[in-house]
């Protein structure tokens, strides 16, 4: 009985066997293949060059959110699609930094400060939490001016010293 259970284990195992195996060839996301496509078009379309975009594209975690980046980046502030680019490429989650740069750039009035929001969105862990901090200090506090408020947020993630100079950081 147990020889016969073992026989009938590796039958099962030989005929699935090359089922799983054709099933692991098959694309789990067919619309991932359509990312690069997409990614592509984006930011040929934000005006990086298509050597540019093929290698961006093509080195990208996800193509498609690196290119929604810079495509809102650059269609909704001053910022050259280059440098939109290079910093959509180097962050984790270029949509929450795109959405940190446009939040900003939009309730700020001030549209010099576009590449050191883009700047500090970018080094910022938490790039949502950033740009509302920075939209409501420049709101609300009339002796700052908006390079202040993105300074002041931005010190603010790494521990802020000023509120509690006596404590270390065991």
């Amino acid at each position: 009985m147990n020889n016969l259970f073992k026989k009938i284990i590796h039958l099962t195992a030989l005929t699935s066997l090359p089922a799983v195996l054709f099933t692991l060839t098959i694309p789990s996301d067919p619309a991932a293949a359509q990312g690069f496509s997409s990614c592509v078009r984006n930011l040929v379309g934000s005006g990086i060059t298509e050597d540019q975009a093929g290698t961006a594209c093509a080195d990208a975690l996800q193509p498609r959110d690196l290119s929604v980046c810079v495509q809102r980046v650059t269609n909704n502030t001053s910022i050259k699609a280059e440098d939109a680019l290079q910093a959509c490429y180097r962050v984790r989650r270029p949509r929450d930094l795109a959405s940190c740069v446009v939040r900003i750039s939009s309730n700020i009035e001030n549209a010099g400060n576009d590449v050191l929001a883009l700047d500090n969105c970018r080094r910022s862990l938490l790039p949502d939490r950033y740009s509302e901090c920075v939209v409501a200090l420049n709101a609300n506090l009339t002796k700052i001016s908006a390079s202040q408020a993105m300074e002041t947020c931005i010190s603010a993630e790494a521990f802020p010293r000023d509120l509690f100079p006596g404590r270390d950081s065991n």
